[in-house]
């Protein structure tokens, strides 16, 4: 599993030189601090599985704060069954390099998951990729800070 993430952060960064966009656009970066904060931040608060679903690629992985390999399915169904009663997301920094974007920041989220308590801050590293027209979450990586 840990292979097939490696080999699909390969074939992005190999197959970027041959697309269209310029690298470190500012409209581009500006674009995905707005999903990073607003679509993504907002729509697990309110549980939006309709607007994560958009934001996340069908081949969607993540390696959480614990070191687990997580799936589309899997993240969709951990914000089904949590309750987030705060999540901020900061110090977001893009870096672009044609249809792929790499954000990294701070995050810290506090709610409730099967009904016990849970408060983590960490950093966050998104891989994001222009698929169609529009850009998708393609691999996370979180680390928690402490």
């Amino acid at each position: 599993m840990v292979r097939n993430v490696c080999f699909s952060f390969l074939l992005v960064f190999a197959a970027a030189p041959f697309r269209g966009q310029e690298a470190d656009d500012p409209d581009v970066k500006s674009k995905i601090v707005a999903l990073e904060r607003l679509s993504k931040v907002q729509a697990w608060k309110a549980k939006d599985i309709k607007t994560l679903d958009k934001l996340l690629d069908d081949n969607y992985q993540l390696v959480n704060s614990e070191g687990k390999l997580q799936n589309k399915s899997d993240v969709l169904a951990l914000v089904q069954s949590s309750e987030v009663l705060d999540y901020i997301a900061d110090s977001i920094v893009v870096r672009t390099h044609h249809d792929t974007a790499i954000a990294t920041g701070r995050y810290q989220i506090r709610g409730l998951r099967h009904g016990k308590v849970f408060s983590e801050r960490g950093r966050f590293l998104d891989t994001w990729l222009l698929k169609a027209g529009q850009w998708v979450t393609i691999a996370t990586l979180a680390t928690p800070t402490g």
